[in-house]
């Protein structure tokens, strides 16, 4: 009796100090040796109870000496987690759900049914009335225009979060997940070449000629009862991308169907949208047969694209002409990593932001009228007007930037982890070390403080027509802020831009049966927005 009961208090006792030992660092890329670990080392217990202990008869007896030690360290060990992080963890102090202390399948579980995370975050915020809500064990949400410099600011002490690891094991680091800090500065030099004025310059008559492409397509559809335009833009977008990115085009406006690598790739995104913002549930889905399989068939295709543009010069430059060194017959694994990178940020994310704004102009067709009327006057000899022509449209990118205030295109947020000295916010709240911290950009281009009447889809906001509308501009960061802000922010702007004003030019569109539901109810938070179907009604304006 004795010795059992020693064995217990010594299994209880390494409970404890489990606990204690993994309580910090990051352990999230770990957790898939859990169980295979665990399975070996408790056959490996069973049988040195077996060998080692006269008193033991049996392996039967082996097993339940064994069992009844592993059930007492994992009973002590979920009982100091959940004891600690109820009532001792440093994030104590912060508002949220009581669950959400323990476990953020909490949060998760208030995802479904609907996958949109970046309400279920607002929700919160509004419900606990206070910028920083509890959200995770280890995790909080600040929705503050303050806090933005200090978490996303070129000055910021925070580094990327764990969650940018997830996939390490996959694909290596690409641009956007790197979490060294110095290597990100490295690699972005050459980004900054890619993206630079002459080089958009370059890309100017790829984004000219992909449009008209489109127009075309779209004239040839109209008149019909329903034009699903969110799949022709979703074309457009990644047409563009494949051809700017790396001399590809995926043929798509051509074919007016996806393409069998995008469809792969918005499959293998998918399970984001449920499980995204946990990091050890990623590692694990993504070294699963079900999880994975789609995410490897993508990300081999993106390295045999990579290898074949490596082969040529194309007549025209494109994004990996500044990033492929030709002097090296290798390609690195972060540029394979950055292929898809390239197909998924650049193309994703004009979309969504596409899809919403004819969303917006079909709701407001005042709005809509008034944006076609100043395209008209836009080089009104014209029938086309080219990347140029739109360089400087104030209201045009008012709509689009209202757009993107209020649907950003990642509505959930950039995570980012606290200094281990962790940071003050300029209310004086301290925010302690180590902290996961995310900032739900969706809730904060929604707040009173920063833009008056925020739910307002206003373009004169962002012109000389009504700027007392915008109250706090730095709460605007759709593209995020920074030395992580988007490399391809600017370039977005000429797609859209080009888009938005050739179709005003073209055609007069409204919604098609419905008000555009399914945008609304289908989106779905999967880091990136993946947008709901938007069909309209196209009708010409003039006559070929």
């Amino acid at each position: 009796m004795a010795d059992l009961l020693r064995s217990k208090t010594v299994a209880a006792a390494l409970g404890l100090f489990t606990h204690f030992i993994t309580n910090s660092g990051e352990c999230d890329h770990h957790v898939h040796l859990l169980v295979p670990g665990g399975t070996l080392l408790f056959e490996a217990l069973v049988a040195l109870e077996y060998v080692a202990d006269p008193r033991v008869f049996s392996l039967f007896q082996a097993f339940q000496v064994v069992a009844t030690a592993a059930t007492v360290y994992l009973g002590t060990l979920t009982a100091s987690i959940v004891i600690y992080r109820a009532q001792f963890h440093r994030l104590r102090k912060f508002p949220g759900p009581f669950a959400a202390r323990i476990t953020k399948f909490d949060t998760i579980s208030r995802v479904l049914p609907d996958c949109q995370l970046y309400k279920v975050i607002e929700g919160l915020h509004k419900k606990y009335n206070t910028d920083i809500v509890r959200t995770g064990p280890r995790e909080i949400s600040i929705a503050s225009a303050d806090a933005i410099p200090l978490i996303y600011g070129p000055m910021s002490k925070c580094r990327k979060g764990v969650w940018y690891s997830s996939a390490y094991h996959m694909e290596g680091a690409s641009l956007q997940t790197t979490r060294v800090h110095q290597e990100h500065r490295e690699r972005r030099k050459a980004w900054d070449r890619a993206f630079n004025a002459k080089s958009l310059r370059d890309y100017e008559p790829r984004v000219n000629r992909h449009t008209r492409l489109l127009i075309e397509k779209l004239k040839e559809q109209a008149n019909e009862p329903s034009v699903r335009i969110s799949s022709w833009i979703g074309f457009y977008a990644f047409d563009i991308m494949g051809d700017i990115g790396y001399n590809r085009g995926f043929g798509m406006l051509e074919k007016g169907e996806e393409d069998e690598m995008i469809e792969l790739l918005h499959k293998s995104m998918a399970p984001l949208s449920i499980f995204g913002h946990i990091p050890w549930a990623i590692n694990i889905i993504t070294r699963t047969s079900l999880g994975a399989k789609d995410m490897i068939t993508f990300i081999k295709l993106t390295q045999n694209i990579l290898v074949e543009r490596k082969k040529i010069t194309p007549a025209e430059p494109d994004v990996f002409s500044h990033l492929i060194d030709d002097s090296k017959d290798e390609i690195p694994m972060e540029l394979n990593a950055d292929s898809r990178l390239v197909i998924v940020a650049g193309s994703d994310t004009t979309h969504a932001t596409l899809t919403w704004l004819l969303w917006e102009l079909c709701t407001h067709k005042d709005a809509q009228a008034k944006l076609r009327k100043i395209t008209d006057e836009i080089a009104p000899s014209k029938s086309f007007l080219d990347a140029e022509d739109v360089a400087n449209c104030p209201h045009l990118d008012g709509a689009i930037n209202e757009s993107l205030r209020l649907h950003p295109a990642v509505p959930s947020g950039l995570q980012r982890e606290t200094p281990p000295s962790g940071i003050t916010l300029p209310d004086g709240t301290y925010i302690p070390g180590e902290t996961t911290v995310w900032m739900p950009i969706h809730t904060l281009q929604r707040d009173e403080r920063s833009f008056a009447e925020p739910l307002r889809f206003m373009p004169e906001r962002w012109t000389d027509e009504a700027p007392e509308y915008v109250k706090d501009k730095r709460a605007f960061i759709p593209f995020s802020t920074g030395v992580y802000s988007c490399i391809g922010q600017k370039l977005a702007m000429i797609e859209m831009r080009v888009v938005m004003a050739n179709l005003l030019r073209s055609f007069e569109i409204d919604f098609a049966g419905d008000m555009g539901e399914a945008v609304v109810e289908k989106s779905r938070d999967a880091f990136t927005l993946s947008v709901g179907a938007l069909d309209v009604k196209l009708t010409p304006r003039y006559k070929d």
